[in-house]
């Protein structure tokens, strides 16, 4: 079943599809971090990994797939500020990631983007989140603990990162009968 990707907002950040328009943002916002943090370091994006990955990104929502990524911007500006991913899994739980522009970051952008990912994975009745995260990536870990997750246990990627696997349970009846804290008339 095809979907649109909807557009969310709190009125400060706007989550909706990234389009070819962002390609130049995106590349700029790439900085070493980034490429580490994600696993492509010391390889960076080039314009036409950027191009396919946003219509890989297109195609899951275009076909109903099972990972839906939203670009992040300044609702005042429409600027590209990072973006967020869910990855669906069967058992009704998902995987959330999330990164800001290198220009952007200690800005709350990701807190709030994140935030606004859990309404829509609420809105679809997934029960769970999960975000695996470097040990080290204090920023990161704190925008997680801010939006309601915990850890929940740590283990050690394949690369020898020390991680720590958080996790927040999402209170879908509350979403279903239409709490403020997952308004669907704030999901467009």
């Amino acid at each position: 079943m095809a979907s649109v990707v909807p557009v969310l907002t709190d009125d400060v950040i706007v989550l909706n599809a990234y389009t070819n328009h962002d390609i130049p943002a995106h590349l700029a916002g790439e900085d070493e971090e980034t490429a580490r943090r994600f696993g492509w370091w010391p390889q960076t994006s080039t314009e036409a990994t950027v191009r396919d990955a946003f219509s890989c990104r297109a195609h899951n929502w275009e076909t109903g797939g099972p990972t839906r990524t939203f670009a992040a911007r300044e609702a005042a500006t429409g600027q590209l500020v990072g973006g967020c991913e869910l990855r669906l899994q069967p058992d009704r739980s998902a995987q959330v990631s999330y990164w800001t522009s290198a220009s952007q970051r200690r800005r709350g952008h990701a807190t709030r983007a994140l935030a606004l990912l859990l309404q829509y994975a609420r809105s679809i009745q997934v029960t769970r989140a999960e975000a695996d995260i470097a040990a080290d990536n204090m920023a990161s870990r704190r925008v997680a603990e801010k939006t309601g997750f915990h850890p929940a246990s740590t283990f050690t990627a394949e690369d020898g990162t020390d991680m720590i696997r958080y996790q927040a349970w999402l209170e879908t009846s509350r979403a279903c009968k239409g709490s403020t804290e997952a308004d669907p008339s704030r999901i467009k």
